[in-house]
């Protein structure tokens, strides 16, 4: 996400965010320590949301929630901007990927099936296997088995 967030109407939003974020803690008197301990980010991370500078941040870190979850924090409401960053990177998304999601799909429902079509196989296995065990005398095919055949003719002394 961060890779996509240079358009100026996100980076717009997120300076938007980090005024409304840095004035709310400041009025409330809040320091970086402590609001560091309690929602388990990075000091250096809220100071980047702050600034609006969220692009610092690592492409591995979720940012947005982190935004979020900050902004939930100090009871901020950002909706409008979210609304803004959501929707360009829903664009970009759509321009980038349009149907390489469809061929994942299609894949993934392909091996879902052939595990459910294996799964299937080893249930009626099982199943005839079972009936194989109760049937007394009798084969897999239904058939009388004939070993008493061979112990009656005495072939061993």
């Amino acid at each position: 996400m961060v890779k996509k967030i240079h358009q100026t109407d996100v980076e717009d939003a997120f300076e938007k965010i980090g005024k409304k974020i840095s004035e709310r803690r400041k009025s409330l008197r809040k320091k970086f320590p402590g609001i560091s301990k309690k929602l388990n980010i990075s000091i250096n991370f809220l100071k980047y949301i702050e600034e609006g500078k969220v692009d610092k941040i690592p492409d591995h870190v979720p940012v947005k929630g982190f935004v979020k979850t900050y902004a939930k924090f100090l009871k901020v409401n950002i909706e409008e901007e979210l609304d803004i960053v959501e929707q360009k990177f829903y664009e970009t998304e759509k321009n980038t990927y349009p149907k390489s999601s469809i061929k994942h799909n299609f894949k993934l429902y392909f091996i879902y099936f052939i595990l459910f079509f294996i799964f299937l196989l080893s249930l009626s296995y099982l199943i005839n296997f079972e009936n194989k065990k109760n049937n007394d005398g009798e084969n897999f095919y239904g058939l009388r088995n004939n070993i008493n055949f061979f112990t009656d003719k005495k072939i061993f002394s």
